[in-house]
């Protein structure tokens, strides 16, 4: 998949415009998007080589998707939860640069995300930014005595895909004996 072009500047007339929405200053999706997201979008060309140049349709934005898996780690939501916040959650969107009309993604991109993280070892990307950035800010402390590692976020995320796997069959499989049952029930 190739990358697509990306936006750096808002729109005038969005979240972030003149009328847009207001946050407190300790607002936390305000501090993720004051100081978290510009660590990702400086993690975009070593996020880069996870993609061919011209090779396919365009991919979903990576530092959309980055932001959407710290998200989702620190609210502890599986994928497709991950994407209706993003759909329609205005603290994420907020948080994330995302425009109010902006189109959303298929939850399972988030999984190939996480793939392509894992094949191109880049996972520790998303806290080493990420911690530098705070310490940086003076947040964390630079002596900060626990490890802080992201194997153990990725693996986390993607326990939850199964569980949400699992949720989805049972729904289908319920959904197709209540089917089966209307019918037999009908005839």
């Amino acid at each position: 998949m190739s990358l697509p072009d990306f936006k750096r500047q808002p729109q005038l007339f969005g979240i972030y415009g003149p009328a847009g929405l207001e946050l407190a200053s300790e607002d936390r999706y305000r501090l993720f998007a004051e100081k978290i997201y510009p660590l990702l979008v400086g993690a975009r060309p070593e996020l880069e080589k996870c993609y061919c140049e011209d090779n396919g349709r365009p991919a979903v934005e990576p530092v959309l998707l980055l932001g959407v898996t710290l998200k989702q780690f620190e609210e502890k939501v599986p994928d497709r939860e991950a994407v209706e916040r993003l759909r329609y959650h205005l603290g994420w969107k907020y948080a994330l640069n995302h425009e109010m009309n902006e189109a959303v993604f298929d939850s399972t991109v988030l999984v190939r995300f996480r793939g392509k993280l894992l094949e191109h070892e880049e996972g520790r990307l998303l806290f080493e930014r990420i911690l530098q950035g705070l310490q940086e800010a003076g947040l964390v402390s630079r002596r900060y005595k626990q490890r802080l590692d992201s194997s153990h976020v990725l693996g986390m995320i993607a326990k939850m895909s199964r569980l949400e796997c699992v949720r989805e069959s049972l729904r289908l499989a319920l959904r197709e004996l209540d089917l089966i049952l209307g019918e037999g029930g009908a005839s």
